[in-house]
């Protein structure tokens, strides 16, 4: 939005607090002669009224100042977390059933009385508090649905009780898309942040189609529907965006809706942006990034179980070309992130855990076992899981790597590992192998990925492993810039984000490696 139409648009929304302030300003040395307290109340009521102007200009965003504490019964816990999951070179079935756990104990703990909106503790975005809390019920929900598909309707919680997931999931969907409701999530618009969650929305509601269908009212059903359809026709960001509609339209049908041209649209210009071998192209300028492992393989796995006939055996190919490189990048300890949106980090094994499900798996579900545990051990070990929810950074907290758009339950996203993985069962090769040496683990490596560009390198006797793009050869490693003093002021006082892009560090540094992360070095913006 251009600056002129923002000013104009604020001075009408803001013009009778404006009119009050500059009309307290001039009756303040008439009330009370000329003088310094005169000066100092023109100047605070004429402060305040510019105050809610500018934040009008820029957007502030709605409940900027609202912060949800962390639960002491839930931080308690973290100790012995870290401490017994983290830095082991393999997890038991029995241990992800407790970081499961752990997470549904925290949706508990921070979720409305109607289970629609679980809004987190952390820092805020640019979408607002009941988005962000959408954010908090969305992205948990494909991993609560996959338990309960294959495992149960309860979920073991570290107190010994119970979590009813199904009660859960089935109060939150009726919750939430009901326009008359406290709960209700809120018409879709344009760009809208909505569109994205309403995919996690879609895959949780078609997980449990059959348990939905027997158990929820006509009209709350018709509800989901309608809310889910307020996605179709609305303009999105290009990119993995493009994902989103499509899978949702792909849900929609399943349930028994008609079947929209604009799904087949969005899938066709998602499939454009192939860059060969498994690979496509997205983040900032079309650059390549890890959204290829936790959004683009992930919708295009679901979409193409939702709908085998329409994706003829796309998905399962490009991961077939994808996972055998992608294996090289995990490391024993830490992973060469690169990209925006690192706060996603848990996720990165997601690929290879589903391609370990496959008819035809391209590597060993043992060796993705062994990254899937790397993996969550090494990221608990650090601080990833703190007061029942995933912490926003690399590591531990670190709001200055985050991205303006990810609020308090971005992070979430990290459990698609998770999800990719509940959603076999039990008997499932990925909870049966017994986990494989990573690459790395098994010798000195030099591989060149030619369709992203990518020239991965492995030290067997260090364990370590570095990513180089090969378009950044001779731009240096440009650190992570923190926010200044100043522009931390600028946030607070126009009440929404201004965290730097890092572009540079994110994208065009020369190496990437598993530790230290280009995020975790010294001299950055860490924090915690």
């Amino acid at each position: 939005m251009r600056i002129l139409p923002r000013l104009v648009s604020a001075t009408r929304q803001r013009w009778p607090g404006l009119a009050t302030g500059l009309a307290l300003a001039g009756l303040a040395p008439l009330l009370v002669g000329w003088s310094a307290w005169a000066a100092l109340a023109a100047g605070l009521a004429l402060g305040a009224a510019l105050w809610h102007w500018a934040g009008a200009v820029v957007g502030s965003v709605e409940g900027w100042f609202h912060r949800v504490h962390p639960a002491p019964a839930l931080l308690s816990l973290d100790p012995a977390l870290r401490q017994e999951l983290g830095g082991r070179p393999s997890l038991a079935n029995a241990d992800y059933d407790r970081i499961l756990g752990y997470v549904a104990a925290g949706i508990r703990a921070y979720r409305s009385p109607g289970c629609a909106l679980v809004l987190y503790p952390g820092v805020p975005g640019t979408r607002g508090t009941r988005v962000e809390a959408l954010e908090g019920f969305a992205r948990a929900a494909p991993l609560l649905a996959a338990w309960v598909r294959h495992r149960g309707d309860h979920i073991p919680l570290p107190d010994g009780s119970r979590f009813d997931a199904f009660a859960h999931l089935a109060a939150g969907l009726t919750a939430g898309t009901d326009p008359k409701g406290p709960e209700y999530w809120g018409p879709i618009g344009d760009l809208d942040q909505r569109i994205i969650e309403a995919a996690d929305v879609a895959l949780a509601a078609w997980m449990l189609r059959d348990r939905l269908r027997a158990t929820l009212p006509a009209p709350a059903q018709a509800a989901l529907l309608a809310w889910l359809g307020g996605v179709e026709g609305r303009r999105i960001y290009e990119g993995n965006w493009h994902l989103c509609p499509m899978l949702v339209g792909l849900v929609r049908e399943a349930w028994g809706q008609p079947a929209s041209p604009a799904t087949r649209a969005h899938r066709e210009a998602f499939l454009h942006a192939a860059a060969g071998g498994g690979w496509f192209a997205d983040g900032v300028n079309g650059a390549i990034d890890h959204y290829n492992a936790w959004q683009m393989h992930y919708l295009l796995h679901f979409a193409a179980a939702v709908n085998p006939a329409l994706d003829a055996g796309v998905a399962a190919r490009a991961l077939q070309e994808f996972a055998p490189g992608y294996s090289h990048f995990f490391a024993p300890r830490g992973f060469p992130i690169f990209g925006r949106s690192a706060c996603y980090r848990m996720a990165v094994a997601a690929p290879l855990v589903l391609a370990a499900g496959l008819e035809e798996p391209p590597i060993p579900p043992g060796l993705a076992r062994r990254a899937l545990d790397a993996v969550w051990s090494h990221f608990i070990a650090h601080g990833a899981l703190a007061g029942g929810t995933v912490t926003q950074g690399y590591e531990t907290l670190q709001p200055d790597l985050l991205e303006n758009y990810s609020g308090r339950g971005s992070s979430l996203w990290a459990l698609r590992s998770l999800v990719a993985a509940y959603w076999q069962p039990p008997e499932a090769p990925i909870w049966q192998a017994a986990p494989e040496p990573l690459p790395v683990e098994l010798g000195d490596f030099d591989l060149v990925l030619d369709p992203p560009g990518l020239r991965v390198t492995g030290v067997a006797a260090t364990g370590q492993v570095e990513v180089r793009p090969l378009r950044n050869t001779g731009t240096g490693e440009s650190p992570l810039e923190p926010m200044s003093l100043w522009r931390r002021l600028a946030q607070a006082l126009l009440r929404r984000p201004l965290r730097l892009a890092n572009y540079a560090a994110k994208y065009r540094r020369e190496v990437y490696r598993s530790t230290p992360a280009f995020c975790e070095e010294r001299g950055t913006g860490r924090s915690g």
